[in-house]
């Protein structure tokens, strides 16, 4: 693997922010692209299933106090959201959200396609995700065994992204069962969870633990992603995955999977994953470090050696501000047709800031390096300019984000977006014509 220096991974950029919008009264920053722990589960009934009763006194508008300072804020719903189905026999939940939004391009390429920017990829109004769960919850603490499930559907534009071989797609990775040009459907998890006391097991099809965003609409702050999250890391693995706390403070993972974004491929091969999760006795700095080492295609679909890593921190500065950065790296060994060995790698940060219970603002700022043009362009349609494009260099972007949640079950989630790419490559935006994008984008979340 080639070198690279420890300066590229020391370039900062400062950004500003806040705690995602549909979060409330737990901590926001997740310390991987999906802790299992992180969404809360309790049923939360509809107004029309409550009991009837007296007109409550008129009440004042609530105030968040930040800094010492009273602020008013809009009328919000508590913390959770609530639920459009009880729970089910079994104890089965059933639970979901729709989003959808538009990326709107300064350039309004002919193709209609925003670049190498995936999952808000096209410069139109978008139906991105109608997602359903499915979900038993494992409670370790009703008694020292338990055994949950859950089942993931996702139907919309964002179907294309979570797609595995052998699953949505055929063993050699060609369409399946979904032959639109844009909508379709996708499993990107389905799992039985066995708990004993600390440790949990989970076998099936899931998500990653690599990366600080997530595939999940609701658990991002941001309606556009980073380069790393598209082009640096897995979507999902097929296999086993532990889960022991081996304090109140520190949970180890350890796990066996079949290759990235797999369920069933031609010829198998065993890979890791696995990692930890720390964080300190106040509970407002954390440290996550995860990696996944094994076998995958190279450009003439012979196994050789791949490995990527994610090195996350957060910091919950005070009641207002928190701070997260987010490193990738990885590499295969010889990937290319002469053998080389190819890298890629980056950096991103954010920082968030609290406005009040309903108004969030946030700045994210990412350097992501393809040291040898395999990765950018290698996630993207089949109908995309920029797909299998050779982009030797450096690819930032700046996003300005704000998010309303007038009540627990919606947010509006506007953003400004400018991406730019310095390298002696091919133009990677405006269908390969310029070097530079800038992007007006705005979604909706809709729980349910």
């Amino acid at each position: 693997m080639k070198q690279w220096s420890v300066a590229n991974t020391l370039f900062f950029g400062i950004v500003l922010g806040v705690t995602p919008a549909l979060v409330c009264g737990q901590d926001f920053v997740r310390p991987m692209a999906f802790d299992y722990d992180y969404y809360a589960r309790s049923y939360q009934p509809s107004p029309s299933d409550l009991p009837a009763t007296s007109p409550p006194e008129e009440a004042a508008t609530p105030t968040e106090v930040c800094h010492g300072a009273t602020l008013s804020c809009c009328p919000c719903d508590a913390c959770q959201p609530w639920r459009l189905l009880p729970t089910l026999p079994g104890g089965f939940q059933c639970y979901g959200w729709l989003n959808g939004g538009a990326a709107l391009n300064a350039d309004s390429p002919a193709s209609r396609f925003n670049g190498p920017v995936t999952l808000a990829d096209r410069d139109e109004l978008m139906l991105n995700q109608s997602y359903i769960v499915l979900e038993r919850s494992a409670e370790p603490f009703l008694g020292p065994i338990d055994l949950g499930a859950r089942l993931d559907l996702l139907f919309g534009t964002d179907y294309f992204f979570t797609e595995a071989a052998g699953l949505e797609r055929d063993r050699v990775g060609t369409p399946k069962w979904n032959n639109r040009r844009f909508y379709g459907l996708a499993l990107p998890q389905m799992y039985l969870d066995f708990v004993w006391n600390d440790l949990s097991v989970k076998v099936g099809h899931f998500y990653t633990l690599l990366g600080y965003e997530s595939v999940m609409a609701p658990a991002n702050f941001f309606y556009t992603h980073s380069y790393a999250f598209q082009y640096g890391r897995p979507f999902t693995h097929t296999g086993v995955l532990t889960t022991y706390r081996w304090t109140d403070r520190l949970v180890l993972y350890n796990g066996i999977h079949n290759g990235w974004d797999a369920f069933d491929r031609p010829s198998e091969r065993a890979a890791y994953l696995g990692g930890a999760r720390w964080t300190n006795d106040a509970g407002n700095l954390w440290i996550s470090y995860f990696i996944t080492a094994g076998q995958e295609f190279n450009v003439l679909n012979v196994y050789t050696n791949r490995t990527a890593y994610s090195l996350i921190a957060g910091w919950q500065i005070n009641d207002c501000w928190q701070y997260v950065i987010d490193h990738t790296a990885g590499w295969q060994d010889r990937f290319t047709l002469n053998g080389d060995d190819v890298e890629w790698y980056g950096l991103a940060q954010y920082l968030f800031y609290t406005v009040n219970e309903c108004w969030k603002l946030g700045l994210r700022f990412e350097w992501f390096r393809d040291d040898d043009g395999v990765r950018v362009g290698s996630n993207t349609r089949l109908t995309n300019p920029v797909t299998g494009g050779s982009f030797v260099g450096n690819f930032y972007d700046i996003s300005l984000g704000l998010n309303w949640t007038p009540t627990s079950n919606f947010a509006v989630r506007p953003e400004l977006r400018w991406d730019w790419y310095t390298g002696p490559g091919p133009s990677p935006y405006d269908d390969g014509t310029k070097d530079h994008q800038f992007l007006g984008a705005v979604d909706l979340i809709w729980q349910f």
